[in-house]
């Protein structure tokens, strides 16, 4: 078995350090942002542990810092990693890596999500959760309450649970159920988490009635779903 080489500084003097944020920076021609620093020869861990975090290695190193989000809100993270993963989920048919933030245009890098949950996964399983309680109380705001009026006719469509959806693709190994395209073999799929019977005709958001289908089987069959049968 080959052994993966990794580059690495000779040495962890902090000029080694900061010549090698020096010289990151001035090959990008720009302040670095922790998803830099995977080309580094360097760990953010490194910089961590000794100075506390990038920004600060940074100063200590004569460089800009770019400003970090440091007070954007858990929500507002949550619901920017929610559509990342979506995406990653429909194009790709995977959940999302740290790369993935940087690939999908995210308004946040890595940083954010580093210092808030403490890694990848765990934001991850932050999301996954939110996504969860969001649906719940989406389940409960459209249920119909005393002294509001309603009209019997008009229902609200619900957004399917972004943990619901991954099991979903997971369980049709993300292909669709129709014409058995992936994302693997057609580059340019894109898939949906579709219901077998509507919302519209009362169709409930379960794994026994939900499937997946590539954009062109779904976009093409609007809400003529006669019932939970599988095409």
């Amino acid at each position: 078995m080959r052994t993966k080489w990794i580059d690495r500084l000779p040495d962890y003097l902090d000029e080694s350090i900061f010549a090698e944020l020096c010289r990151i920076a001035k090959s990008l021609g720009r302040p670095l942002t922790m998803d830099d620093l995977k080309s580094a020869r360097v760990s953010y861990g490194l910089l961590k542990k000794r100075y506390g975090g990038l920004r600060q290695a940074l100063k200590l190193a004569g460089q800009d810092a770019p400003e970090f989000h440091r007070s954007v809100r858990d929500e507002d993270l949550l619901r920017e990693l929610e559509r990342v993963w979506d995406s990653v989920l429909a194009k790709e048919g995977r959940r999302p890596f740290k790369d993935d933030l940087s690939r999908y245009g995210a308004k946040y890098s890595y940083g954010p999500y580093y210092r808030r949950w403490g890694s990848w996964i765990r934001a991850c399983e932050a999301v996954l959760e939110w996504s969860d309680k969001k649906a719940i109380l989406g389940e409960q705001l459209t249920s119909a309450e005393p002294g509001i009026p309603r009209s019997p006719r008009k229902k609200t469509k619900r957004a399917i649970p972004l943990r619901l959806r991954y099991e979903i693709l997971k369980r049709d190994n993300f292909r669709c159920t129709n014409c058995g395209r992936s994302p693997s073999n057609t580059p340019s799929l894109i898939l949906h988490v579709d219901h077998f019977t509507a919302e519209s005709r009362d169709g409930p958001t379960t794994k026994e009635n939900l499937r997946t289908l590539c954009d062109d089987c779904n976009l093409g069959k609007g809400d003529l779903d006669e019932g939970p049968t599988r095409a």
